[in-house]
């Protein structure tokens, strides 16, 4: 089989999902060493082409100077730069794994999957133009909208992760052909020593309304102000705050995004659980990756968690009472701590090799 996966559009400075960028790598190098792979090309650019500079023979590297740039540069390299340097390479597969094809693919015989991650716009069409427009640019949204939908219908196989994502993408266009393939992660890692010492916890903090950082703090610090140990509690707040944010109490320490290994060595070193609220997630990771690190974390209830994580680490989102109760009971460790068995990504590749080969 000889594929060509494209990752020219992932950024390492500016990237709005660190999950997509995780993904997209996982998958490349998983299709590197995949038997039934027999030739692969890769599209990147200098950010990551690093990533890939020992390949073994059989993979080819297309090295753009940088990333491809955002507004007009994204729009022309989606609809026509990238479809050109596929129809010089006819590849038998084209693989995104951002999930945005060309409007109307003019890749020859090549066939197309996209690894469709979410259709979050059908969240942000429902709220009011104030809370839609700090999430996207109504031009943004209108864009990846329209070609979601069209990569929908267009799409030889759609990859997808969670049977919430699958059942989300079926209902937008029912004749699809959806493989849902999970997402990889790393083996677990070797539980954390000291669970007493450590007292902190972790929650993450964005500027899209359906992080919902209002729940977030309400329901924090709620818990702290009733914990008779709560002088010693910290919470680290990880990610981009909205504007005139303002941390509740000196306690709340805020961190910028910080690349995956500083945030597990936090997790690991300093803190007894994490905290992920939501209104919309195709699948969740933070709540995966904490597990993996051997922290709980205690999440809102959501139909891709309850696929990803225990059930007794869930809670009713709205309700502070019930947040505090669990936080308490998975704080105190009252709940025995147990890692899902989570796939590695030499096991989702060989789900989407087969996919491909069964679609071919």
């Amino acid at each position: 089989m000889k594929i060509a996966i494209v990752l020219t559009d992932h950024s390492f400075l500016r990237t709005k999902s660190m999950g997509i960028f995780n993904i997209s790598m996982g998958l490349a190098r998983g299709l590197m060493y995949h038997p039934a792979v027999k030739e692969l090309h890769i599209l990147c650019n200098n950010e990551c082409g690093d990533t890939f500079k020992d390949c073994p023979p059989h993979v080819k590297l297309h090295l753009l100077d940088k990333p491809v740039p955002r507004r007009f540069g994204r729009v022309w390299w989606d609809q026509f730069g990238m479809s050109s340097y596929i129809r010089k390479i006819s590849p038998d597969w084209l693989v995104l794994p951002k999930g945005v094809p060309p409007y109307f693919p003019f890749i020859g015989k090549t066939r197309l999957a996209c690894y469709v991650h979410d259709v979050c716009w059908e969240y942000y069409e429902t709220k009011p133009a104030a809370v839609r427009n700090k999430a996207f640019p109504r031009h943004e949204l209108l864009y990846f909208k329209t070609l979601s939908l069209r990569a929908l219908k267009i799409t030889d196989l759609i990859l997808t992760h969670s049977k919430f994502n699958e059942s989300r993408i079926l209902a937008h266009e029912p004749s699809a052909t959806v493989a849902r393939i999970g997402i990889g992660f790393e083996p677990p890692l070797s539980a954390p020593e000291n669970a007493t010492n450590r007292k902190d916890i972790l929650t993450y903090a964005s500027t899209f309304h359906h992080k919902r950082m209002d729940l977030v703090i309400q329901h924090i610090s709620a818990w702290i102000n009733q914990r008779p140990d709560k002088e010693q509690i910290r919470v680290h707040l990880v990610g981009s705050l909205p504007d005139s944010f303002k941390l509740p109490q000196e306690n709340w320490i805020h961190h910028p995004r910080l690349p995956f290994p500083e945030l597990c060595q936090l997790m690991r070193q300093q803190c007894r659980m994490t905290v992920y609220i939501s209104d919309y997630e195709s699948f969740g990771m933070p709540p995966v990756e904490s597990f993996l690190n051997g922290v709980p974390c205690i999440a809102s209830d959501f139909p891709s968690f309850h696929e990803n994580i225990p059930e007794a680490y869930i809670f009713p989102k709205e309700d502070t009472a019930a947040f505090i109760a669990k936080a308490n009971e998975v704080y105190d460790g009252k709940i025995p701590f147990e890692c899902p068995d989570y796939p590695t990504w030499a096991e989702v590749t060989d789900r989407c090799v087969r996919a491909l080969a069964a679609h071919s």
